[in-house]
């Protein structure tokens, strides 16, 4: 009778900590340095996509505020319920996984636009599906290794999600994109790291990924032009003309509005190529504020999840603020010839639904795993 009385005991204990911790929960507070560094960035996105279209800029910017507006929703609804949603089965991280899979092959099969079969066009915009598949993607890996210990870990193991991300990859490269794919495969060298994969094994997957990223690039003939432009020092059209902009610019730049190379000179200028009239035109007091901006982040964020009790916490916070700062600091490096040119967007300022919209969703899911840390 007395082993019973002690079992309920338990069990009542434990259910009353479990609804506590649902309670604390329920009212997750915003966390405030992110919240306003979001709006920051999307603010000044918002200028400098008005600033940098060359023509109907209104028309650019009406459209991004729109995509702004659902991103911050998503970004909100995120930050107070993105850890609740792991209770759904339908949420499970390889059903979405396979649910992205589901949009590249569908994106495959659409209308080809700009050469490249990346979009899905849904009538009002074109849904991007490689921006939600690398989210999705970096969620599984974090949820995959957090619930396998480190000792009970072989070269199998790492095989599964490897494969996944293989897979991944290549889908989003048949739609002729390779600055998602060359993103992903670093995010997800660094990811290995984290979780502490043997560096041999990280060592092989490297080397052996060497020949697969020659061939893609032997591929195109364009792409091989542009790696060979930019180990011998020859600057494409497009890469002289962001030299122009960021050059003319100064310290201090040009003032709101007042930039030459988005006049047709500059291809892609509200896009891919923000960087160099953002440079052009705000100088680079404010370029340096922008790099400055995405180092403060990644610093709170692999604190944090230094910090982090629960390790897929630990792993999801590491994947997203890593996948965030390399983007940026891409796009930066090709818009400044420190890397071969390739389309890959600056987040929060290159003009784009899907990418605006899933770089705050990232950031919603940083501030709930920050709030539920706290609060643990």
């Amino acid at each position: 009778m007395s082993n019973i009385l002690l079992v309920k005991t338990r069990f009542s204990t434990a259910l009353k900590s479990k609804n506590k911790r649902a309670q604390r929960h329920d009212n997750l507070p915003l966390n405030k340095p992110l919240f306003a560094f979001a709006i920051i960035m999307v603010v000044f996105g918002l200028v400098f996509t008005y600033s940098s279209s060359a023509f109907d800029s209104m028309h650019y910017f009406k459209r991004q505020l729109m995509f702004d507006i659902i991103g911050f929703s998503l970004m909100l609804f995120l930050a107070k319920f993105f850890t609740k949603l792991h209770t759904l089965k339908i949420f499970n991280p390889l059903y979405i996984l396979w649910f992205c899979w589901g949009l590249l092959v569908w994106a495959l099969f659409s209308p080809e636009a700009a050469h490249t079969h990346r979009w899905i066009n849904l009538g009002f915009f074109n849904l991007q599906p490689s921006e939600f598949a690398k989210v999705a993607l970096i969620i599984y890996l974090a949820s995959f290794f957090s619930k396998r210990p480190l000792k009970t870990r072989t070269f199998a193991t790492y095989a599964i999600p490897i494969f996944y991300s293989i897979v991944t990859i290549a889908l989003i490269y048949a739609g002729r994109d390779l600055g998602i794919p060359i993103l992903l495969a670093i995010v997800l060298l660094a990811m290995l790291v984290i979780v502490e994969m043997p560096f041999k094994w990280i060592g092989l997957i490297a080397v052996s990924s060497l020949p697969l990223i020659a061939l893609a690039i032997f591929h195109k003939a364009y792409r091989l032009k542009r790696m060979f432009g930019f180990l011998f020092g020859e600057e494409s059209y497009q890469l002289q003309h962001s030299f122009y902009a960021i050059g003319s610019g100064g310290w201090f730049g040009k003032g709101f509005g007042a930039s030459d190379m988005k006049l047709e000179y500059l291809p892609a200028a509200h896009t891919d190529f923000i960087f160099a009239i953002i440079c052009e035109e705000g100088g680079l007091f404010i370029a340096l504020g922008i790099i400055i901006a995405f180092t403060w982040l990644l610093i709170i964020g692999i604190t944090r999840a230094r910090k982090a009790q629960n390790i897929y916490h630990t792993y999801l916070i590491s994947g997203l603020t890593l996948c965030l700062f390399f983007q940026a600091m891409i796009n930066m490096c090709v818009a400044t010839g420190m890397a071969p040119t390739k389309g890959l967007p600056l987040p929060f300022f290159s003009y784009g639904g899907s990418s605006v919209i899933v770089t705050l969703a990232m950031i919603g899911i940083l501030m709930n795993l920050f709030a539920v840390e706290d609060n643990n």
